[in-house]
């Protein structure tokens, strides 16, 4: 029989827990186990794995993403298995602990705040009695009595066991791996969990390098640092961003970063980065200065923008750029302000987030001061506050849909530029509220979209409006650039005929010159691999300064899956 089942139950198949790693590699004396699962899974599924662990003690690891789930799964195994010890622990057990036993009388122990030491202390010692000498625990005794001890220091994170020494990471390929190289956060923004505890815990840098070169020589796909603020100390982050270019590798390492924290010798470092190795999350939330105080976020916009844009120049590291909807002070038309000044940097992906009123947070606590609705329930996101109205909060959720996947999925670069440049609507958002408003009106919201059905509702988009008749070309390239070779029948083909490009194929010089890479091929095998369209001059423009040929027909231009050429 198994002294431990450690649950995870995650938001996506894609996701793995480091918290239930943690514990059970500080457990080296007890027969521990891991069961992960996703939130997607079929709940009896669950409840059969569980069940056949035949397990003394099972642990659940408890977020606003799991615990309605957890709680049912929790309440079935005691129900089932009424002497199995059901055990909760995480961020959202841990600040209401005795409120939760009282309520649901199935569970047995929650163990507040980090459980290391804890849940060591527990496993060790099963006298009911002593429990209450162990910090953080919220039990319940067998008399029923609950007893709630209070919390206490954390345990130094250079004495707990690297959570993936005996793990076979084969087994999550294609899994993102998470890592942490400190908790808390020096900052003190009102939204985050974070900021209620102010003091850092800090892996040695030694440790540090050791535990990276595992996952570069394991040749781990992306590794999620969960630091709050990687470059809190700014020359910690340069000595750690100096090691992995030296190291290199195929593993990319994404760290959530406070931008106006970056220097000029930071971004002459990350220069040497090769693509694909680091990938930076930095949280603006919002650019108006009434909301940045009032959260206690104190940051310069003004170097954020400008470290921002130093980075983006240097085109080798993948830069996510946050906002969240529903802060203090900021009314639709603020948020509209910071989205255009954010969107403006054209970062690989922006993303907009819902406020969440989380427990322990300063700003549930102050949600009478500005009037915050928000939902009872996990994720307890925001409703209205006395800026922003229900309908207006669900206009910003519709349009983050579609910045989403027409933004964010890359698919419509030149689409979207060609969009914001030409001032077809006088800013990105007035172009994202307008088109949210179309998918509104023609119930595209209500059932799934194709990647292909994406690109003919942008151009049956434009169309409607009548506003600005190259926008469809742009839609073509985008759509050609993605690797599709088979065009819908709303795009107009302006392919050379057959025998034209046949001919043109013939030529070894043409091949040698434009399509090098066919070098061996026959003239039919290229025709089926590569699309052959004329564009207009004003679009081939965009790309090169210089062009040699122009006619009536405009520009040629070839597509192969992943590239196309200009001819």
């Amino acid at each position: 029989m198994k002294d431990l089942v450690l649950v995870a139950v995650n938001a996506k198949y894609i996701h793995t827990n480091l918290a239930v790693r943690s514990l059970k590699a500080q457990l080296p004396d007890f027969n521990v186990e891991i069961l992960e699962m996703s939130i997607n899974d079929p709940i009896h599924r669950i409840i059969k794995l569980l069940l056949d662990h035949d397990a003394k003690r099972i642990g659940f690891s408890c977020y606003i993403w799991n615990i309605e789930i957890v709680l049912k799964l929790a309440e079935i195994v005691k129900k089932a298995r009424p002497q199995v010890e059901i055990i909760l622990g995480g961020p959202e057990v841990s600040f209401d602990a005795m409120t939760l036993m009282k309520n649901y009388p199935f569970c047995d122990i929650i163990v507040k705040g980090e459980g290391e030491g804890k849940l060591n202390a527990l496993l060790k010692d099963r006298d009911q009695e002593r429990f209450s000498k162990i910090p953080g625990l919220c039990y319940r005794k067998r008399s029923g009595e609950i007893v709630d001890s209070p919390d206490s220091k954390a345990v130094p994170l250079n004495q707990l066991t690297f959570p993936y020494l005996n793990e076979n990471l084969n087994n999550l390929n294609h899994k993102i791996i998470y890592y942490e190289t400190m908790r808390g956060c020096p900052f003190s923004c009102s939204y985050c969990l974070s900021s209620t505890t102010q003091k850092l815990n800090i892996l040695s840098l030694d440790r540090v390098f050791k535990e990276l070169d595992f996952f570069i020589q394991a040749g781990v796909k992306q590794v999620k640092l969960v630091d709050r603020t990687f470059n809190c100390d700014l020359s910690r982050a340069k000595e750690i961003f100096s090691y992995l270019i030296k190291q290199g590798g195929d593993t990319n390492f994404h760290f959530e970063m406070t931008g106006d924290l970056i220097d000029d010798e930071m971004i002459a470092l990350l220069a040497m980065a090769p693509p694909g190795l680091i990938q930076f999350e930095i949280g603006v939330q919002s650019t108006a200065p009434a909301t940045l105080s009032a959260i206690g976020r104190k940051i310069s916009v003004e170097r954020t923008e400008n470290h921002v844009k130093k980075l983006l120049e240097q085109d080798n590291i993948h830069i996510h750029l946050d906002l969240i909807a529903g802060l203090p002070h900021e009314t639709y038309e603020v948020f509209k302000s910071s989205f255009n000044q954010v969107i403006a940097l054209n970062p690989g992906m922006l993303q907009l987030g819902f406020l969440k009123c989380l427990k322990g947070t300063r700003i549930r606590k102050e949600s009478e001061i500005h009037d915050y609705q928000y939902a009872s329930f996990p994720p307890y996101e925001i409703i209205s506050n006395k800026y922003l109205s229900a309908e207006e909060l669900y206009q910003l959720r519709q349009i983050e849909v579609l910045v989403d996947r027409y933004f964010n999925s890359g698919a419509f670069k030149h689409s979207l530029a060609f969009i914001f440049q030409a001032k077809i609507y006088d800013t990105p958002f007035d172009f994202f509220e307008a088109f949210s408003c179309y998918w509104d009106e023609q119930g595209y919201y209500e059932v799934g979209k194709s990647k292909e059905q994406l690109f003919s509702i942008l151009k049956e988009f434009f169309k409607e409006q009548k506003k600005n008749d190259q926008v469809s070309e742009w839609i073509k390239f985008d759509f050609l650039s993605q690797g599709n070779l088979r065009l819908p029948g709303d795009m107009l083909d302006t392919c050379p005929d057959k025998e034209w490009i046949f001919e043109f194929l013939k030529d070894p010089q043409n091949i040698a010159t434009f399509l090098n890479i066919f070098a061996n091929f026959t003239p039919k095998k290229i025709y089926n691999q590569v699309k052959f369209q004329y564009f207009s001059r004003t679009l081939i423009d965009h790309f090169s300064e210089s062009t040699t040929i122009d006619n009536e027909q405009g520009l040629l231009v070839f597509f192969e899956t992943g590239f196309s050429i200009i001819c």
